[in-house]
């Protein structure tokens, strides 16, 4: 077996406890880890350093693998690393952009990367290792010894401490000779002179933290320069070096401007498949016990699971909907055979240009086809730069809904705009209200922020209003515009009292089936009820 980390880790300052034996334990010791306990541990942290706490524990349970505490369980070792990091650098973890994969999401992940049989394992930015352990557990005992002994497991990561853990339980779940068959790289995942094996299936949660400076040792890209985004330029490697890939990252690089070149290179390399999560009300990172702790690591990441296979011959990729979920549903909802359902059967290929991939829902897409297709103009087509009376107050952000006004509300952040002509003004008003105006936000961006240039690129169907459309759409103007006042909510957010309005459902719901109508749709505006839905299996829903 060539040993990877003596090739690349000829250096001072990078640590790796090869036979654990640098601090012989002493009775003292052996009862304290008898008893150990958080208390216990976060002492040490404070005492003595992240570095000497995990090397003593790592020491410990090599030396007393049938160790019967609970606390000192290697099922907990991510959980407790996590709490490690906070406890001695709150910090540390957001800059470096560590957010540990959740058991049933390594899991999960692993069930797409298990098909690949006789091929080169490699976990990049492994941590402690739930997803190579996820993997090997898929598989089965005699398989992953196999798997293993054929030394085809390879780790990376820049931490020294979670590779050392990681070390760790490879021993106790395999035993010390088989772990000295994994390839354990602790590098810089992205510097030049480190390359994945040949025939490499690649599971991955990469960091998601901003690049600040760009190292003379990288390869340079139009990805690294153009995203500066830690996690994207993980994903260009691995997408050029490994034969298939699954991994875990933000959805952000589906629609957003900066991406634009790794959409291009990731649908001229190969095909797959992308699934995507809100963050609420559950969310991919959180919500889930981990061990004997609740590792609540609560973060605004709206994540996304990318399936590659790099192929000559097909290209492009199947893209879910943005799926919403409840944490009650959490268990159901992280299945393969449900999440694969959620994916249309349309290839996305985008090789050129700033082309988003769009997220339809698949029973969706005969109406965002016909809606794109037949409307000739796009709202901003109707904007002017003039001030004029009709006006219309958009908040920028939302959750299940968007909502118009005819006045400004008393908020902070929202988008003012100035309709050219009257008939124009009330059909805007009313779209804007309606689930069209909300969808196009799910299907192109869904973060938090509704962005302006993406609202005014919305289709705007005036070519196909007849007479009969435009008394429609006044009437309802002045049943909503009228009564804003009433239906006036607030919510205090960052000590800020926010205005928002919250109309009855029954407008939402007949401007959306003229919208049908006018489309040539044959849909009921009930398909739209998916979208605004907090859950994703119905049993759950409000």
């Amino acid at each position: 077996m060539t040993d990877i980390r003596n090739k690349y880790l000829d250096r001072s300052d990078l640590v790796f406890w090869d036979d654990f034996e640098e601090n012989e334990l002493t009775d003292i010791n052996i009862d304290k880890f008898g008893e150990y306990d958080l208390l216990h541990y976060l002492n040490d942290i404070e005492s003595n350093g992240l570095v000497k706490t995990w090397q003593d524990i790592c020491n410990y349970i090599i030396n007393f693998p049938l160790c019967k505490n609970n606390f000192l369980q290697i099922d907990n070792y991510a959980s407790l690393y996590e709490i490690g990091l906070a406890e001695e650098n709150k910090f540390y973890k957001k800059n470096q952009g560590q957010y540990y994969t959740p058991d049933d999401v390594a899991h999960l992940m692993a069930k797409w990367a298990v098909h690949y049989d006789g091929y080169n394992i490699c976990d990049v930015a492994c941590g402690t290792g739930n997803l190579i352990f996820a993997y090997l557990d898929s598989i089965g005992m005699e398989r992953a010894k196999k798997t293993i002994l054929d030394d085809k497991i390879y780790v990376y990561d820049s931490d020294f401490i979670a590779l050392n853990i990681c070390k760790t339980i490879f021993i106790v779940k395999y035993g010390k000779e088989l772990a000295q068959h994994v390839q354990f790289v602790h590098c810089d995942f992205l510097d030049g002179t480190i390359s994945l094996p040949q025939n490499a299936i690649v599971i991955s949660n990469p960091p998601y933290a901003r690049i600040k400076s760009i190292k003379s040792s990288w390869q340079q890209s139009f990805v690294v320069n153009n995203t500066l985004e830690m996690y994207s330029v993980f994903m260009e490697k691995i997408f050029y070096q490994a034969e298939a890939a699954v991994i875990l990252t933000p959805f952000s690089f589906l629609s957003a401007k900066k991406f634009a070149i790794l959409r291009n290179l990731m649908c001229e390399i190969g095909t797959g498949f992308v699934i995507s999560f809100d963050n609420v009300p559950g969310n991919i990172f959180c919500g889930k016990k981990n061990g004997i702790f609740n590792s609540n690591t609560a973060n605004s990441v709206r994540a996304a699971i990318t399936v590659f296979n790099k192929s000559e011959n097909v290209h492009g990729y199947k893209i879910s909907p943005l799926i919403r979920f409840k944490n009650a549903e959490r268990e159901k909802v992280l299945c393969v055979d449900v999440l694969e359902r959620t994916l249309p059967d349309e290839l996305q290929c985008i090789t050129r240009g700033n082309r988003p991939f769009k997220k339809v829902h698949k029973d969706l897409l005969e109406v965002y086809e016909l809606w794109v297709k037949k409307s000739k103009y796009v709202l901003k087509d109707f904007l002017t730069s003039n001030r004029s009376s009709y006006f219309i107050d958009f908040p920028n952000t939302c959750r299940y809904f968007t909502t118009a006004s005819s006045h400004k509300l008393d908020r902070q952040g929202s988008i003012g705009l100035y309709i050219n002509n009257m008939a124009a003004y009330k059909i805007a008003y009313c779209i804007l209200n309606s689930s069209f105006c909300y969808w196009w936000w799910r299907i192109f961006d869904g973060s938090i922020i509704y962005k302006k240039c993406l609202l005014e690129n919305m289709p705007f169907p005036m070519n196909l209003i007849t007479k009969d459309d435009e008394v429609f759409f006044e009437t309802i103007f002045n049943e909503m515009s009228t009564r804003e006042e009433k239906y006036i909510v607030t919510k205090n957010n960052a000590g800020m009292m926010q205005e928002n309005i919250k109309f009855p459902l029954q407008y939402r719901r007949m401007i959306n089936q003229r919208m049908l109508k006018i489309l040539g749709s044959q849909q009921s505006e009930e398909i739209f009820n998916e979208i605004h839905s907090n859950s994703f299996f119905e049993e759950y829903r409000n």
